[in-house]
């Protein structure tokens, strides 16, 4: 149980430190001077596959079981989820229009601005609900054959950026982690 909670707050402090550099980027953008593109198509696509296919899926594993097991934490739970999915949509929306600039589609700042600092300002207060309710939720409510069961519904998949074999499509990007460190 422990080591999944762990590896979430990992996670976390990994989210937060591309969170950061996405709105450095923003922040160019919206004063018109020239933010890295492909570093913000490669962090969105990051935050669109590991988070969005991983990270939250096992935690929608377990907390639908702590709800199961205790239906007092249903609207907690409830939340949560509904957060997963507002944070996939948007996120996939925000990559969209990035990748679309990066193509030569021409874009008002109003059409990236709302939705990157949505985006951004959403993912943040997303992880410090996590942090201060739901993990402690499941720490108190999940038995060590409910952690067990989960981690064979969803297997530890292994960080295609922080983990310890670098996938080629973020070389890129993790080398502006390693410059901005």
């Amino acid at each position: 149980m422990s080591h999944t909670i762990d590896t979430w707050r990992k996670d976390h402090a990994n989210f937060t430190q591309l969170l950061d550099f996405l709105e450095v980027q923003v922040k160019r953008f919206l004063e018109a001077q020239s933010p890295d593109y492909d570093l913000m198509s490669d962090i969105l696509y990051y935050m669109t596959h590991y988070p969005d296919i991983f990270h939250h899926p096992k935690e929608d594993l377990a907390s639908a079981r702590a709800k199961k097991l205790d239906a007092s934490v249903a609207v907690a739970v409830d939340e949560l989820q509904r957060q997963h999915v507002v944070l996939r949509e948007s996120g996939a929306k925000l990559l969209e229009l990035i990748q679309g600039i990066l193509g030569g589609m021409m874009l008002k700042r109003e059409s990236v601005e709302a939705p990157a600092s949505t985006y951004i300002a959403y993912f943040r207060s997303h992880m410090r609900m996590e942090e201060s309710e739901i993990f402690p939720l499941l720490q108190a409510r999940l038995s060590e054959a409910d952690w067990d069961a989960i981690e064979k519904a969803a297997p530890f998949e292994e960080d295609p950026l922080f983990g310890g074999s670098l996938q080629k499509r973020y070389e890129g990007l993790h080398q502006q982690i390693v410059r901005g460190a």
